[in-house]
């Protein structure tokens, strides 16, 4: 259901671009001739699309690259982001982000090191790294001469209160022991044992200045982001809009642009009247007739794969069917992936029977897909004391897989699965993914670089993210423990911890996915995609054509 304040502001939004509309013709970005090359799937694709797609089935696609700068920048102008979600969650203090949910504010806040998608780091407030003999402890050395956004000075003292307000939140695992400074410049992390997730899961977090923090509280510092990135929070309305400015004292490449605005358009009609209206400069989708139908009008598109969706039962209690494995599988068996994806990809979605996608290290290249299957899944819910089925819930949020959910309610009405869908605000979406939910979640994911990573942050004890997945699977934890602390890894032993999450059917695929960003001609050197963290983009290269 929508909170009301969502609702009266769609409404508003929907009024607007109606009478921008129906006043004047909406500005029309440059389009190519269209080609019927087509791109596979890979562990990270971004391509650029600037022309329609001929079919639902086939987008014209280019070689993979950024949005090429034409030549040399200009300075000037905001950028006019509409997002397709609200936070879930804070996204300007460490300890009150989850997940991906720190994307509004990205362009202010920065990191120790910044993960690239396919692995590797990109030096931010870290310029270099050390991991002791011993594998106990990170050594850090910390760029010198950065200036947080209230003019407070960034050092090892920063990196410390940050680091320990983090394992105080049990953000970390508890293999995270300490933070020591070593010097104004170079801080040490002290580890319980080695693990080889260790450096990724401390190095990526984002640093807020201590002494906003200390002076507002962590409530207030969860939606004022107070960092030291290229660009600065000035103002933030839940629910609608987020600005940045440019930061001056900004320590590396000075921006182009004089601003970042984030608009938060969670309804695709919406958000396409909205950039057709000239409302807004860049539009994040992962919905693909979203992307389709603005690459149709002429919008260019920057498409990486780097997202799924899935259908996740409530495994973690005993009195949910789906603690029976047997119902699990039936119900994978009971969606038709293939239908969906022809249906409602329009070329931009792949089928997923599995998490990681070929290249990355804990693909599992021998497992046999539970394909479509309704009589399959019949027997088996028979098997499981379900032979006339039962009812549940298909959860999702505001705009997200809108289509899926109601395809997946089509197939499971027809081996007997009566499910009710249910809308929610994004601040519940954020909840239920720490908290649980009854029924099905159907809900999208980033994909990870690293599927050690991917095991330590959703299934290491204690962790509750994706709360509802049961953990309780005899051998599973001393696979993940064997995976996570292998030195070197070891993508023998990443698989075997991921195998288990497709034999007992804990995570049920649908499709692999971009997180697609439509753009006018005027959007110069957007790089979404190049990074783990989705939403993150190297802002200060952006520029706009007058």
């Amino acid at each position: 259901m929508y909170r009301l304040r969502h609702f009266v502001v769609i409404s508003i939004i929907l009024v607007t671009v109606l009478s921008i509309l129906s006043g004047c013709q909406a500005s029309t970005p440059a389009t190519t001739s269209p080609s019927q090359t087509t791109t596979p799937i890979s562990p990270v694709s971004t391509t650029t699309v600037s022309s329609p797609a001929t079919s639902a089935t086939s987008p014209t696609q280019t070689k993979p690259t950024a949005t090429a700068p034409a030549g040399e920048g200009q300075y000037g102008g905001t950028l006019r982001i509409i997002w397709s979600n609200s936070p879930a969650s804070g996204f300007g203090w460490g300890p009150k982000i989850f997940g991906g949910e720190g994307f509004a504010a990205e362009p202010a806040m920065e990191p120790l090191l910044e993960g690239k998608f396919l692995g590797g780091y990109e030096p931010r407030l870290a310029t270099d790294y050390k991991i002791t003999d011993d594998g106990l402890s990170i050594i850090f050395y910390l760029r010198k001469g950065v200036k947080f956004h209230d003019g407070t000075d960034f050092n090892a003292d920063a990196v410390k209160f940050n680091v320990d307000a983090m394992i105080q939140a049990g953000k970390y695992s508890k293999n995270v022991l300490s933070c020591d400074v070593i010097d104004p410049y170079t801080v040490k992390i002290n580890l319980k044992r080695f693990e080889n997730v260790s450096l990724g899961g401390v190095a990526g977090t984002v640093i807020a200045s201590p002494s906003a923090v200390q002076k507002n509280g962590a409530d207030w510092a969860a939606i004022n982001a107070v960092g030291t990135g290229p660009f600065k929070q000035v103002s933030y309305q839940p629910d609608v809009k987020i600005r940045l400015e440019r930061f001056d004292g900004y320590w590396g490449q000075k921006p182009y642009l004089d601003a970042i605005e984030g608009t938060f358009i969670s309804d695709p009609v919406t958000q396409i009247m909205a950039m057709k209206a000239g409302m807004g400069d860049v539009t994040h989708s992962r919905e693909a007739k979203t992307t389709y139908q603005l690459v149709s009008a002429g919008f260019k598109v920057l498409q990486n794969y780097m997202g799924m969706v899935a259908i996740t039962p409530n495994s973690r209690d005993k009195n949910s069917p789906f603690y029976d494995e047997r119902v699990r599988m039936a119900l994978e068996y009971a969606i038709n992936k293939k239908a969906i994806v022809n249906t409602f990809g329009y070329g931009f979605w792949e089928v997923a029977d599995q998490m990681p996608v070929p290249g990355q290290n804990g693909y599992l290249a021998d497992i046999v897909p539970r394909s479509y299957n309704p009589a399959k899944a019949k027997e088996l819910l028979k098997q499981a004391g379900f032979p006339n089925g039962f009812n549940t819930n298909i959860y999702h949020g505001i705009g997200d897989s809108v289509d899926i959910a109601a395809a997946v309610q089509s197939d499971l009405a027809e081996v007997g699965i009566k499910a009710e869908i249910v809308t929610i605000d994004w601040s519940r979406w954020g909840q239920m993914r720490q908290q649980g939910w009854d029924g099905l979640f159907l809900c999208g994911s980033g994909l990870f670089s690293d599927s050690n990573q991917f095991l330590y942050s959703y299934f290491r004890e204690g962790s509750t993210e994706m709360y509802s997945i049961t953990r309780d699977i005899p051998g599973w934890k001393d696979l993940i423990e064997a995976a996570i602390t292998s030195n070197p890894p070891d993508p023998v032993k990443t698989q075997a911890a991921m195998r288990v999450i497709f034999d007992k059917c804990l995570w049920i695929p649908i499709k692999h996915h971009g997180d697609n960003y439509n753009y006018t001609e005027k959007v110069h050197g957007l790089n979404f995609g190049t990074y783990g963290q989705w939403g993150a983009f190297d802002a200060e290269k952006v520029w706009l054509s007058k």
